[in-house]
């Protein structure tokens, strides 16, 4: 299944999200002249969608990116955890998804 993806549909969303990044940390970096949580919220959210499309590349290639439980996370198994992300976001960027349409 990972062998079939649209690669190309993946990097444009990395690449995207990467750039959205960029402009959050340029704002946030700044002297603060308004309330920031929403901008800091969704910068933390991004960041988490980038580490997921960087674990399923890392899985597809059958590497793990990562390989230590986050804080506070008991019984957290690296395998399991990108299994769960592979099986998720794999179907966004599936080539059969794109020939069915």
């Amino acid at each position: 299944m990972l062998s079939e993806m649209n690669w190309d549909r993946y990097r444009a969303d990395q690449g995207e999200l990467a750039g959205r990044i960029r402009v959050l940390k340029r704002v946030l970096g700044e002297r603060w002249t308004a309330p920031m949580g929403a901008a800091q919220r969704e910068l933390q959210c991004l960041k988490l969608r980038v580490t997921e499309l960087c674990a399923l590349r890392a899985f597809a290639r059958g590497k793990l990116h990562l390989t230590r439980a986050p804080a506070g996370a008991a019984g957290w198994d690296a395998v399991t955890y990108h299994r769960r992300i592979t099986e998720r976001l794999a179907p966004s960027y599936s080539v059969q998804l794109e020939k069915s349409a």
